[in-house]
């Protein structure tokens, strides 16, 4: 199932259609949807397909070669020899490939997936990945190289170098959002799929393994309460197939798994570590594999060190908060027991801390329906006296701060009169004639709260009904 790309997608296949040779890098953590994205992009082009060995460079050219052969077989006829002594391993393939482009056709696209195993074998592919671009420009021949790497992994040589020719795109596949995620999560209604989402997240390769038709206990049970499962051991396969010791790594997973948290509460969660100075390549490392992701609040001055950091995922951050805790009683308990036992009673804090993340999502990409305008900039507000989770500037210019309750209670008029203090403490907007303040709650507010945001202009309410829309529920 292909799903919630419409913008990758587009930006992907107006890449590929230009005329002018290029190479093209698109990033994301695993199973994020980057081999579907290339194909579903590539469907009506000339197109090869190469998976790139985690083996030696030798192997990798060899490899190359011959998918390259078998990709072009029936497309154009073999290249003469003319007494040419035809070139080996990466300037074989680069070669087959510009004798069998059509300066009239289609342009014809090669796609590299797994492209960072070329970076941990060093593969020298640089300089005849560049020869061939630049030998295909000059003859006007349209030749796309497509490389998909897992996270933002550094690739070979001058490939990562921003010094050095730029790719045409670079695409950062991020995980799906709530609303694009929806027709895959089960549930009946919004709050249903808030908290699916909360627990199974975004990433597609998880998502497939989801019976929509079930509950949402049914499907953790399916994918995660046994040894067998096919997500029981999702959180630690992740790192054990991107790095070599991941302990560390599941230490900072692991602190990060209760809502986003700054750079001293993540070396409390290392205690082995007696400097904090030591975990920066622990975080780095992890945001390089898009696992984590860093923000800084949107009136912070420019050098500020005041950044929070979180899991780009939430599935991550329920295997970690909840599964990986308790394993063992995992699979020794029955389902229902563990259920209710273990997930229960996190189930609501866990979707609390997310919750703002989906509101973000939908002011940056579905606010048009309530307020006309979609987000050109979203993040969040935060001091030592005020947070506020959602925050930005819409396109028509309004800047909006948002408050986001998860609670089974309704929210009253204390939210707002909350976020009108805090909106009063920052700098954020001032000045602008209309500040924004929206109140997203899970299903409903109190009568005074919808009666003093029916006398205010600057007061919006959204239900999780309102944030997931009419397409999500």
């Amino acid at each position: 199932m292909f799903h919630g790309r419409t913008r990758e997608l587009g930006l992907l296949r107006t890449a590929l259609d230009e005329r002018q040779a290029s190479y093209i890098v698109v990033s994301g953590m695993p199973g994020a949807g980057k081999t579907a994205l290339a194909l579903h992009a590539t469907a009506d082009f000339p197109v090869v397909y190469h998976r790139v060995p985690p083996l030696p460079e030798s192997h990798q050219h060899d490899t190359l070669v011959a998918d390259v052969a078998r990709g072009l077989n029936g497309m154009s006829p073999p290249p003469a020899s003319g007494g040419e002594v035809f070139p080996t391993g990466w300037q074989a393939a680069f070669r087959r490939l510009l004798s069998a482009a059509n300066p009239e056709g289609r342009p014809l696209v090669l796609v590299m997936d797994d492209a960072h195993h070329l970076g941990e074998s060093r593969a020298r592919i640089t300089a005849p990945l560049f020869d061939m671009l630049t030998r295909a420009r000059e003859g006007g021949l349209p030749i796309h190289v497509v490389l998909l790497t897992s996270g933002r992994t550094p690739l070979p040589g001058t490939l990562d170098d921003d010094s050095a020719e730029a790719a045409a795109v670079r695409l950062d596949v991020l995980p799906l959002s709530c609303r694009a995620a929806a027709p895959m999560l089960p549930g009946s209604t919004a709050e249903d799929i808030i908290q699916a989402y909360a627990v199974f997240g975004g990433v597609p390769g998880r998502l497939i393994h989801l019976d929509t038709g079930a509950t949402l206990l049914t499907n953790i049970r399916r994918t995660m309460l046994a040894p067998e499962a096919p997500l029981a051991q999702a959180g630690l396969t992740f790192l054990q197939w991107s790095v070599q010791a991941p302990a560390r790594y599941a230490a900072v997973l692991a602190s990060l798994s209760l809502g986003e948290a700054d750079w001293k509460t993540i070396h409390e969660g290392m205690p082995d570590l007696t400097a904090s100075g030591q975990v920066a390549p622990y975080v780095k490392r992890l945001e390089a594999l898009g696992a984590v992701e860093s923000r800084r609040s949107l009136d912070a001055r420019p050098g500020s060190r005041n950044t929070r950091y979180g899991l780009t995922d939430p599935f991550l951050a329920f295997w970690y908060r909840t599964i990986l805790p308790n394993r063992t009683e995992a699979t020794l308990a029955s389902p229902t027991e563990f259920f209710h036992r273990h997930l229960r009673p996190t189930l609501d804090p866990h979707t609390a801390s997310v919750f703002p993340s989906v509101c973000r999502q939908y002011m940056a990409h579905d606010a048009m329906e309530s307020v006309g305008s979609n987000a050109r900039e979203v993040g969040s507000l935060w001091s030592p006296t005020m947070d506020v989770p959602v925050a930005g500037v819409l396109r028509s210019g309004v800047p909006f701060y948002g408050a986001a309750s998860w609670s089974p209670r309704r929210p009253g008029v204390e939210l707002l009169h909350d976020l009108d203090r805090a909106v009063g403490e920052t700098r954020y907007g001032f000045g602008r004639e209309l500040r924004l303040r929206v109140v997203y709650a899970r299903d409903g507010f109190t009568a005074e709260l919808a009666r003093q945001a029916a006398r205010r202009r600057d007061v919006l309410l959204l239900t999780a009904a309102d944030v997931l829309g009419n397409d999500g529920a």
